[in-house]
């Protein structure tokens, strides 16, 4: 009997894996027919491929094939995705594993390779007997996941920017509060020019308040629906 767990985005589902395998809350594995039970990451989708995060894939059967573009060079002509938008740092290459021989049938699955750590893969258990299939299969695999961990830091980017904001709009409030607190008992006594500058100091403070709340306003609007806006 398969279990049945929670999904989560893949933009940050990788990294959630991790943690709870570090901290020893991994699941254990639903697929018996295939392998051993083993500690590995909780089910999440890579487009439209369940898969799972496994630390140690050849402790649990799974036997290093080779990477796609080694596999299938004339339908991958590439070394894997680029995980950010400058195309600059890690990348999503797709992998080949050889499921244990069942009925004399040798099986084999997509997945990618954790582009963070060497040894550990994102694995998708749907089965071919073909090598060049399963290697392109791996290769679309690592295009998608590329594809949501890019769309996942610009998220976490911008949601680190709507705080920051939400900081400067409290600073400047305080400020315009202080200002406009040292202007009113003391109006008859300032100058014509100290008040004109004060005012304009509290004006200033004003517009930026507005425009602060404004890009918060678009910010959210843009990616507050996203799964990772609250992680």
């Amino acid at each position: 009997m398969r279990l049945a767990y929670p999904t989560r985005d893949c933009g940050f589902a990788l990294h959630w894996a991790r943690a709870n395998v570090a901290s020893g809350k991994a699941w254990g594995i639903g697929y018996p027919s295939f392998i051993p039970a083993a500690t590995i990451g909780a089910p999440f989708k890579v487009g439209g491929d369940f898969c799972r995060w496994i630390e140690t894939p050849d402790q649990y059967g799974l036997r290093f094939v080779g990477f796609a573009d080694n596999i299938a060079p004339r339908s991958v002509r590439h070394t894997g995705w680029f995980l950010d938008d400058e195309g600059m740092g890690e990348k999503a290459r797709g992998v080949v594993f050889r499921l244990p021989s069942r009925n004399g049938r040798a099986l084999l699955v997509a997945g990618i390779a954790d582009p963070y750590n060497n040894g550990p893969a994102i694995v998708s258990f749907e089965a071919t007997e073909d090598e060049t299939t399963a290697a392109i299969w791996a290769d679309h695999l690592a295009d998608r996941y590329a594809a949501a961990e890019r769309d996942y830091q610009r998220v976490t980017s911008a949601r680190a920017r709507f705080d920051e904001l939400a900081d400067h709009i409290s600073g400047e409030r305080k400020q315009c509060l202080a200002l406009i607190a040292e202007l009113k008992p003391r109006m008859r006594s300032f100058g014509p020019a100290t008040c004109k500058a004060l005012r304009g100091a509290v004006a200033d403070l004003l517009e930026s308040i507005g425009q602060a709340r404004q890009e918060r306003a678009g910010i959210f609007d843009a990616f507050g629906s996203h799964p990772a806006w609250e992680s």
